[in-house]
């Protein structure tokens, strides 16, 4: 039987992303969870107003995101706690920078890509930067024999809200677009 909790998102979990940003030459990173698929050449990342990197992400139209392993756990959560004006986040990742100005990317991160700003929807307390994908680096163990990225084997770490906790991908079930030529009622 199905119960009614209430308002919640139950659309978690969600993969961790570290953003990279530069602030008046300064590389800072945040942790933000809250990103989506917008079609097949955009993402969203939703942001708090009050954050740091905002002020980066406007100024330059440019941003990195990568996602994490579990061995960069503790670093990624460092980041996400200790807000850019407080505190010079940016040795906490080696970096490197590649096409775009203001975009600094993680060096043992599974998978970076450099990014180029494409819209900003606000709303009251949030900042929707939608963003386009210039450039993907991703380690080369990672990509299948057709070149393609393997999830199983990046195991990107997901941030689930209910209960506050990062969690890991698991095995794959089955196919997608074939499994469903089995179904019968």
């Amino acid at each position: 039987m199905l119960k009614n909790i209430g308002k919640v998102v139950g659309l978690y979990p969600m993969p961790v992303t570290i953003v990279g940003t530069e602030i008046d030459g300064i590389i800072n990173w945040i942790n933000i969870a809250h990103v989506g698929i917008v079609g097949n050449d955009c993402m969203m990342l939703s942001m708090g107003k009050v954050h740091h990197s905002n002020i980066g992400i406007r100024k330059n139209k440019t941003l990195s995101v990568s996602l994490i392993n579990q061995d960069m756990v503790e670093a990624a959560d460092y980041v996400g706690l200790v807000s850019g004006k407080k505190a010079n986040k940016a040795d906490v990742f080696d970096y490197f920078k590649g096409d775009l100005e203001g975009a600094p990317m993680i060096k043992n991160a599974p998978l970076t890509m450099e990014c180029e700003v494409v819209d900003v929807y606000e709303t009251e307390y949030h900042e929707q930067f939608i963003i386009r994908p210039v450039n993907t680096f991703v380690q080369e163990e990672l990509l299948d024999e057709d070149g393609k990225i393997d999830f199983v084997k990046l195991s990107p770490v997901l941030f689930e809200m209910q209960k506050r906790r990062y969690l890991s991908v698991g095995d794959q079930i089955s196919d997608c677009w074939s499994v469903g030529n089995n179904y019968s009622k």
